[in-house]
């Protein structure tokens, strides 16, 4: 993380945890943070708790520095610029800025193709001013859909079809990035055999699954690593691998892995199934096209994962080769923020890639400031950008009201349920 110091019209980069430390830290001896462009140099002295605040404003001030006060941290800001609106980086790719439309289930695929209105919902989002776009999941095998109205992956057919979203993203011509997110939906998925990673199912599962074996487990990452592939030959800038939940899921939980192989019992032996599928899939798609992982946050359930260990299964999952992780928890559970929900799970992430923040984001404003103390590094927003898909556009040039119009109601999904195309239903009779 880093706060932008402008210093006689030149821009300087200063370490956030380095402006956090000269700021609110006690400090016995003199603190020097020093920032470097070129040949020019500012510098900021701080010689005590007590004077801390008052060095640093005075000396600002002489350098001609600017700065924002908000909820409570002091940031630095060149002129005016966002954090939200300014460029990142995950893996390879560069984002024109840090709002990302999360992943949301179109329910617009028809015998195998995607319709005119599902490209239309992406060409929409494409022109909204998002930095990245998720597309709702695919499903990676042929049993692994829970609709007859997913989108398909699992066979080259569909690449025909699922090139139409890229292009659409793409043909926008604003910049913006588009990412396939793949799953298997067991075990609540069409399966009439339903599996998962032990028979142990969670108490929300519909269905008592059997336990995958050695040898489906290692065809499943196969089967994986091959929609990653078609994927990238659709001209998709990267995949998620949705494992919040559902069957990867499954397998990182020690509630619902409870196997005595390679793919259970410890955090390691758990995450194996996303490292085999990230390696795999770099064998066929190279190691430069990202590949991100959605993980659960919490399982609300005694002996699950939970805000405690968490930090350590995103850890292993980022040893796995993932480009950033994507955090996102049961909606309605515990320990919930009223907005931004999982907020704190993502605070307590210590890993080197992006962390990305998804549920419950609704405020740019208040979206601003978690970025600007960080992590998270990018912000997710899937509800909202379905009755306003030009909302990062608009909140950029400070369009409107900084909330969203959307209200969470879900009858967005109603329609889902009922095999419609999803749309915002606030309105409908």
């Amino acid at each position: 993380m880093r706060a932008v110091l402008v210093a006689q019209e030149t821009s300087y980069l200063l370490p956030w945890s380095a402006l956090i430390r000269l700021m609110i830290m006690p400090a016995k001896n003199a603190v020097a943070s020093s920032a470097v462009t070129g040949a020019k140099l500012v510098t900021v002295m701080a010689h005590s708790w007590r004077t801390t605040r008052r060095t640093f404003l005075s000396l600002s001030a002489g350098a001609g520095l600017s700065i924002l006060a908000s909820g409570g941290l002091s940031t630095l800001a060149a002129g005016g610029e966002r954090r939200i609106f300014s460029s990142g980086r995950i893996g390879s790719l560069r984002l024109k800025n840090r709002l990302i439309r999360s992943a949301t289930s179109e329910n617009a695929f028809r015998e195998g193709v995607m319709t005119d209105e599902g490209i239309a919902i992406y060409r929409a989002l494409g022109q909204g001013g998002a930095g990245l776009i998720i597309t709702g999941n695919m499903a990676a095998m042929a049993g692994g859909r829970y609709t007859d109205l997913q989108t398909c992956i699992y066979d080259d057919r569909f690449i025909p079809s699922i090139r139409r979203i890229a292009e659409a993203v793409h043909g926008a011509g604003n910049g913006c990035k588009v990412l396939a997110q793949i799953t298997h939906t067991a075990p609540e998925g069409q399966l009439s055999d339903p599996i998962a990673a032990s028979a142990t199912p969670r108490p929300s599962w519909k269905r008592q699954p059997r336990a995958m074996t050695a040898q489906e487990v290692e065809e499943m990452t196969g089967q994986f690593a091959q929609a990653i592939r078609r994927a990238k030959t659709a001209g998709f800038d990267g995949v998620e691998i949705y494992a919040a939940g559902y069957l990867l899921g499954s397998f990182l939980s020690p509630y619902t892995n409870t196997r005595a192989d390679r793919f259970g019992g410890s955090l390691e032996n758990r995450v194996r199934v996303i490292a085999d599928i990230i390696s795999k899939a770099q064998k066929l798609v190279g190691g430069n096209f990202p590949i991100l992982a959605k993980l659960n946050c919490d399982d609300g359930l005694e002996g699950g994962t939970n805000i405690d260990t968490f930090p350590a299964v995103a850890a292993q999952v980022e040893k796995a080769g993932v480009a950033a992780i994507d955090v996102i928890g049961p909606i309605g559970g515990r320990n919930l923020e009223p907005e931004s929900y999982f907020l704190k799970y993502a605070q307590k992430l210590r890993v080197e890639v992006p962390v990305i923040l998804t549920g419950g984001n609704r405020n740019v404003d208040r979206l601003e400031q978690i970025l600007q103390a960080g992590p998270p590094d990018f912000v997710a927003m899937a509800r909202p950008l379905i009755p306003e898909p030009d909302l990062p556009a608009r909140r950029q040039t400070r369009q409107g009201a900084p909330d969203a119009a959307c209200i969470s109601c879900n009858r967005c999904l109603d329609g889902f349920r009922q095999g419609k195309i999803t749309r915002c239903r606030v309105n409908d009779a």
